[in-house]
């Protein structure tokens, strides 16, 4: 399929994908539910570097006990930070203590874009701490934060149907879009990014080579350049509202807690962008198991119109509450637009999600080897399955 093609009707598309997307002997993609999700080495000071750093930002009963009298540990599911539980041991903990006994610490890693920007984060990360939209932060460090523990479920299939959870997600979405943020707003990450990585993957591989090492049928009949062009053509077409974004607003980033409601984190990519971005992302997921729980050959169907609007009604009612007249008259916020804006930016989140691997130089799993030609198979079925309906 060519999808610069633009006058070509879904049901072509749908026929074209469904006739051709998986072939008998091509190479088998990564099962991505063996494998934790993980970023680099834990470090072997680790249990010290906590301490310490609970000593420093904490202070009160962190400074009357050893660190043989305190408890860390690695906590799995990001792809660009560490993070780690740390707490106190049940048997030293005290009812009056005035500092949390129990944290999680982000240690910050090299940024899979944006890499040199983190006086961003802090900024986002107090502001979002502040508003309740956030985690609680008890201490902001160079090189990465303190933030309050909660014991919380992901936003998956089953808190998706949930009214009063949906109706909370959907409000704090709207508070992160209503922002006002004290950082550029004028980036223009997305189209950069698109360029970069396509540009860094074919410098970097033999991309041809690649594809018939593969067999991979699907880049062997469509252009994945076309694909690109007729994207960002349309993304400029759609005049999606440029808000403070979260970027990343899929449901591993959205925490279910036990005492504290909705709770949004890893807000490290947040920036002033396309508002559709977060819309896309968290719909290629609703109603479906969270891809790395999804099944080999699993199928995928996206969300039907109404879940959507549904959705976007609250949406648009709490940020009518939050910016008043001049979003309630806006026409980009009117039912149709936004239906579609959700739409499209669906296929920006696979595209980026494309991308990511097409261009990746490193293996992303705990003990899973690089494999290139795996990759390839992986990142393709993901982005034509999305792209069916």
């Amino acid at each position: 399929m060519t999808l610069n093609q633009s006058d070509k009707n879904a049901e072509t598309i749908d026929n074209e994908v469904n006739n051709n997307k998986v072939i008998n002997n091509e190479k088998q993609e990564i099962d991505l539910r063996k494998f934790k999700l993980e970023r680099g080495v834990t470090p072997d000071d680790i249990k010290d570097r906590c301490y310490q750093l609970c000593r420093n930002y904490l202070a009160d009963v962190w400074l009357t006990i050893g660190i043989d009298d305190i408890e860390v540990r690695r906590l799995s599911g990001g792809l660009t930070n560490q993070l780690y539980y740390c707490a106190i041991n049940d048997i030293h903990r005290t009812n009056d203590a005035s500092a949390p006994q129990e944290v999680a610490i982000r240690l910050y890693q090299t940024k899979h874009f944006n890499e040199n920007e983190r006086t961003s984060d802090m900024i986002i990360g107090l502001m979002v701490s502040q508003c309740g939209l956030g985690p609680k932060l008890y201490g902001v460090f160079p090189d990465g934060q303190i933030q309050k523990y909660y014991k919380h479920k992901q936003f998956s299939k089953d808190q998706q149907s949930d009214p009063k959870l949906v109706k909370e997600l959907a409000q704090k979405l709207a508070g992160i879009h209503a922002l006002n943020v004290p950082i550029s707003k004028t980036t223009n990450w997305l189209f950069k990014y698109f360029d970069d990585s396509y540009q860094l993957a074919n410098e970097s591989f033999d991309i041809p080579a690649l594809i018939n090492e593969s067999n991979s049928q699907t880049l062997k009949m469509y252009d994945l350049y076309e694909e690109l062009v007729w994207l960002k053509d349309q993304i400029s077409k759609i005049d999606s509202p440029i808000t403070f974004t979260h970027v990343d607003f899929r449901s591993g980033n959205i925490m279910v807690t036990e005492n504290d409601g909705i709770v949004l984190c890893d807000f490290e990519y947040s920036c002033y962008d396309y508002r559709g971005f977060d819309f896309g992302t968290i719909f290629l997921e609703w109603g479906q198991e969270l891809w790395i729980n999804r099944k080999e050959g699993q199928p995928y169907e996206y969300t039907d119109d109404q879940q959507i609007l549904s959705f976007l009604e609250l949406y648009v009612l709490e940020s009518t509450k939050l910016l008043g007249n001049k979003f309630a008259n806006d026409v980009r916020n009117d039912s149709k637009h936004m239906l579609r804006e959700v739409k499209l930016f669906s296929l920006v989140g696979t595209m980026f999600v494309v991308l990511f691997f097409y261009k990746m130089n490193e293996s992303i799993f705990t003990n899973e080897p690089f494999d290139k030609t795996k990759q390839m198979m992986c990142i393709l079925l993901k982005f034509w399955f999305s792209l069916r309906n």
